[in-house]
């Protein structure tokens, strides 16, 4: 199982989309300024989310 959390707090609009433009699985989805985890299952633990994120508000691991 995934774990997924986006520290809202440190998500700054813009910069979000980047974080869900990058999941190849669409697990991260922009929604407004938001990033919401949609289907973390599909998550392949690649962490691609966390490594463009330029606020480090993206946290994947393994449970």
């Amino acid at each position: 199982m995934v774990k997924i959390t986006v520290d809202q707090d440190k998500c700054d609009g813009a910069d979000c989309a980047e974080c869900a433009d990058v999941c190849p699985m669409e697990v991260l989805v922009l929604e407004g300024d938001k990033i919401v985890v949609k289907n973390k299952e599909d998550c392949s633990l690649c962490e691609v989310c966390m490594d463009v994120c330029p606020n480090e508000a993206v946290k994947v691991e393994e449970e």
